[in-house]
């Protein structure tokens, strides 16, 4: 299966947005860039994150020392999430018929 790519150039383009905030989410792990012959790629499974990193950078003004700070804070939400199912799960299986 082969990855569809995109040039971080004709994303910010068609986006509008300023091709350092790319970078600066490149920068503190948001997101993973490819780079083939010096140009850098932004892998098409990552372009919902985008999305979502766009609006909170240009529509709500969070830097990305908070967009960070709210998706590690999304994670914890979705695993705890998970922990109270299973355990919702476990106590389901242990009730009285």
């Amino acid at each position: 299966m082969e990855t569809e790519l995109i040039t971080i150039r004709d994303y910010c383009v068609n986006y509008a947005i300023e091709p350092s905030f790319v970078d600066a989410l490149e920068e503190s792990g948001l997101i993973v860039l490819t780079i083939i012959d010096g140009n850098k790629f932004l892998h098409f499974e990552q372009l919902v994150e985008m999305d979502r990193y766009i609006h909170f950078h240009y529509d709500l003004e969070i830097n990305i020392e908070g967009i960070d700070a709210i998706m590690n804070l999304l994670q914890k939400v979705r695993h705890l999430q998970h922990e109270i199912d299973i355990l919702k799960n476990h106590v389901h299986l242990h009730e009285p018929g």
